[in-house]
């Protein structure tokens, strides 16, 4: 693997998703704990190799024209918010605005100066971002992915960065869905049959020094 080089995607573990104090749509508790207890095994696994983190969070713009948040641009969200449609139990709503604090990236994951954050306004990491010039600046061709939700914004970006050519590596125990544990275990399949390979997190280091081939 000559041509192996990594980067870590941390798909919105953020407040809106993982504090239960914050309340606004989490995963269930239970993943909440198993995905930012194997984060905080996996991430100095890729800083200790000077390999990048890349902190990826959904923080929705104002429209200065409207005042709402440009999601509500999407019929389907819109149609969601106004009838209260209920996600995982709760219900959507317009906190997840840029610079709020459902943006902020849970602490135990201790983001540092050097890690790079990408905002994204919608499921795609990719769309309206810098995420694929930093890649490719940084000559990046493989992506560990992780967070939530695994059948969003997580399995979104992972297909967008497979049309793209990347190695597209799912860290499992590392991704959970506020849809519950079935759209998880149905996003994982999904990757696994036509983007990439599923890994767990014991498995990560192994992968980035060549004892395992992918």
């Amino acid at each position: 693997m000559e041509d192996f080089k990594a980067a870590l995607i941390v798909v919105d573990v953020t407040r809106a998703h993982f504090d239960y104090d914050f309340n606004y749509l989490p995963v269930p508790e239970d993943d909440c704990q198993r995905v930012l207890g194997g984060l905080v095994k996996v991430i100095p696994e890729f800083r200790s190799r000077g390999l990048p983190v890349i902190f990826v969070r959904t923080g929705h713009k104002i429209n200065p024209l409207t005042g709402e948040t440009m999601s509500l641009a999407s019929p389907f969200w819109r149609y969601q918010m106004e009838n209260k449609i209920s996600i995982g139990g709760r219900v959507r709503r317009p906190v997840n605005t840029e610079n709020s604090p459902a943006m902020e990236i849970m602490p135990q994951l201790g983001a540092e100066e050097q890690d790079i954050i990408v905002h994204k306004q919608r499921y795609s990491a990719f769309m309206g971002t810098p995420l694929e010039m930093y890649l490719r600046v940084m000559g990046i061709n493989t992506l560990f992915f992780t967070g939530a939700n695994t059948n969003n914004c997580v399995l979104c970006t992972a297909f967008e960065a497979y049309n793209r050519d990347y190695r597209v590596i799912a860290i499992e125990d590392c991704c959970a869905s506020m849809n519950g544990k079935d759209y998880h275990e149905l996003a994982i399949k999904q990757i696994k049959a036509s983007l990439g390979w599923v890994v767990d997190s014991g498995s990560v280091a192994d992968i980035l020094d060549g004892r395992t081939k992918l």
